[in-house]
């Protein structure tokens, strides 16, 4: 009976011992992918909703196309595109990357840009829905 008791104490330490370990490795983990992140270039990604009115798509992508092909000549700009929804025909997304905060405001302030935001009266069927990365 001794030795069986032996025997369960020093399963339960080798137990413990395996537990500490995993969290160890666990909290090493973490902390290397907080690490990368933290580490990781400070990309500026942006996805903007937009939802037209009614028979209104046409008149969007046709303000929308000068805005695409200016803005991905933008030396900041590292991917832009437009996508409209196979689901809903009046649902568009810009998705958006630029290489930093600063080539995110040329972006904003450029003539292009202005122009876009100037030429969607009547066209939007609410505000934009804008997230930032």
């Amino acid at each position: 009976m001794k030795k069986f008791s032996v025997i369960l104490m020093i399963l339960s330490i080798m137990s413990v011992m395996s537990c500490e370990n995993s969290k160890k490795s666990e909290a090493a983990d973490k902390g290397a992918a907080e690490s990368a992140v933290a580490a990781a270039p400070k990309k500026k990604v942006i996805v903007a909703r937009v939802k037209v009115k009614e028979g209104q798509e046409a008149a969007f992508i046709a303000v929308a196309s000068p805005l695409v092909e200016a803005t991905r000549k933008e030396p900041g700009c590292l991917f832009y595109t437009l996508y409209q929804s196979p689901m809903d025909s009046k649902s568009f997304i810009f998705y958006e990357e630029y290489k930093d905060q600063a080539a995110f405001d040329s972006h904003s302030n450029s003539d292009h840009f202005n122009t876009f935001a100037g030429a969607l009266g009547g066209i939007l069927d609410g505000d934009l829905v804008i997230d930032q990365f």
